[in-house]
């Protein structure tokens, strides 16, 4: 079952924003990739999107996609549990969120993921009203969703595919997305054609997240590695825990390694929304993993916990049957994940310089312990061994 958080109401008083001023600074001297990208003072107003995952709600808040929605400081203009819009303001950031599928849709949506579409649906309407109250402002669409959550934010980037990317832009952030289909059949079909994005000429980063421990088969539970443009900014990324028992509340001092992940997802989750222009105003007693947390946490992961072997299989739509892999600690092995990698080296050098984004293609291939593992391919037909 999920865990519920239960932080207090209240607002962060003086001590609380200067602690979220210092992440602000953190995050900057760590990650400076998305400034190459756009800047504060360029023609452009956010819509962030939050999908939560399928039998999750927002309130009471389930996961970080929750808390992260909450505390996002934006003017909210989805209203109840189907996202109904509200009055559209003519400026100011605008934020969007939505409980899971299954809630909001009972059983099709857990089963077949109904409701997704009409989530997106909402989401294209504020976008095409920002549009019509200032055509030449560029809307950022900032979208967050775990499991069908992270399908939705697919069928969303689709939606959006016909704008150009100086009218519209899509940035998202990918956790376990999972459709729900079975890997030998694709029953039930529920994310349909949302998984080949290549057609979203203006969407322009992704970063995808995937928990490296396996549910049983019979949860259909295993992600899709997507189909990207070749001009969007891609990472994909193995990280700890088991779906989204890697996004409980983080804590300082971790109890178990379920809460260890939770920390490494915040801190990556906080990372690249701030990159994307997201500000956030957590509620007093959140607490927020700094990167020197998360280099602990990986160097702990690599040092005392690197000889279990694991292969979680998913849906590569790339045509390249990669496995989401753990693999047994080696002389070759230096690095938890990319996140960690990223972290350390960042940390090490002082220095806010561009940083890009690490691909699953490119360098330091066999020195992650979590990282994806490759099929083989014979006469243009893909076969996992």
């Amino acid at each position: 079952s999920a865990q519920v958080f239960s932080p207090p109401r209240e607002r962060c008083s003086e001590p609380c924003t200067r602690k979220k001023k210092l992440v602000l600074t953190m995050a900057t001297n760590i990650y400076q990739n998305s400034q190459a990208r756009y800047n504060n003072n360029d023609n452009s107003r956010i819509l962030a999107v939050f999908f939560e995952g399928t039998a999750n709600t927002l309130s009471p808040i389930t996961t970080q996609i929750g808390l992260f929605a909450d505390a996002c400081e934006a003017e909210n203009v989805s209203v109840g549990a189907g996202g109904r819009i509200s009055n559209i303001p003519s400026s100011g950031p605008l934020k969007m969120a939505f409980d899971g599928c299954g809630v909001t849709n009972g059983n099709l949506g857990l089963l077949f993921a109904a409701g997704l579409d009409s989530q997106c649906d909402s989401v294209a309407t504020v976008v095409e009203s920002m549009r019509k109250k200032s055509p030449t402002t560029r809307v950022r669409v900032v979208a967050l969703g775990l499991s069908r959550g992270g399908i939705a934010c697919m069928k969303l980037a689709l939606k959006l595919a016909n704008f150009k990317v100086d009218e519209v832009s899509v940035s998202m952030l990918l956790f376990d997305p999972v459709p729900g289909n079975a890997v030998s059949t694709g029953f039930p079909y529920s994310a349909g054609f949302s998984q080949n994005l290549e057609t979203c000429s203006n969407l322009e980063r992704v970063l995808a997240i995937y928990p490296f421990e396996p549910l049983p088969d019979v949860s259909m539970h295993a992600p899709t590695l997507a189909k990207y443009p070749s001009t969007t900014l891609v990472e994909e990324d193995v990280s700890l825990g088991c779906h989204q028992g890697a996004l409980f509340m983080p804590n300082r001092t971790p109890r178990d390694r379920y809460i260890a992940a939770s920390n490494l997802s915040f801190r990556r989750i906080l990372d690249f929304s701030m990159l994307e222009g997201l500000e956030f105003e957590f509620q007093y007693g959140v607490y927020i993993p700094t990167p020197e947390d998360c280099i602990h946490i990986a160097d702990q992961e690599l040092q005392f916990n690197g000889n279990s072997p694991s292969s979680r299989i998913t849906h590569d739509k790339t045509g390249r049957n990669r496995k989401i892999v753990r693999h047994r600690k080696s002389e070759g092995i230096v690095w938890l994940n990319k996140q960690h990698k990223q972290l350390k080296e960042r940390i090490k050098s002082n220095k806010a310089q561009p940083q890009e984004s690490v691909s699953v293609d490119t360098v330091d291939q066999g020195s992650f312990l979590l990282d994806f593992d490759y099929g083989y391919t014979f006469c243009g037909l893909n076969s996992r061994w």
